[in-house]
């Protein structure tokens, strides 16, 4: 039995080792231990440590939070704004509903006046 390391076909990334009689596919006899110290892919014969990807720091992810924040504090304040000029609206509406339904009771009035003084005549 033989020691046999593994990769991904695609990738090369570094997936495990086996031991097997018979050599499995996407592998090698060669310990990326010997050469590789943090993250090693199989390129061209040869293990290689690739340089992990970038990771945001704290500070930029709690900037990109504080920026976010901003935002959404704008998007409150005008969303307030719109609802005071509605809120106006709304009253004025109220208002002139008012007046016209004073409007309407005063010409009823005055139509039953003359259908009073009609019937009396």
């Amino acid at each position: 039995m033989s020691r046999y390391y593994l990769y991904d076909e695609q990738t090369g990334a570094y997936l495990g080792c086996v031991e097997a009689t018979i050599q499995p596919k996407n592998s090698t006899t060669i310990d990326p231990a010997l050469t590789c110290h943090f993250n090693p892919y199989f390129e061209n014969g040869c293990w290689i440590d690739k340089p992990l990807e970038y990771k945001p720091s704290i500070k930029q992810l709690l900037m990109q939070q504080a920026q976010q924040i901003t935002m959404l504090q704008t998007m409150a304040m005008q969303q307030n704004q719109s609802n005071a000029k509605l809120q106006a609206t709304n009253a004025q509406q109220a208002t002139q509903i008012k007046q016209l339904q004073q409007m309407l009771m005063t010409a009823n009035q005055q139509q039953a006046v003359e259908k009073a003084k009609e019937v009396t005549a």
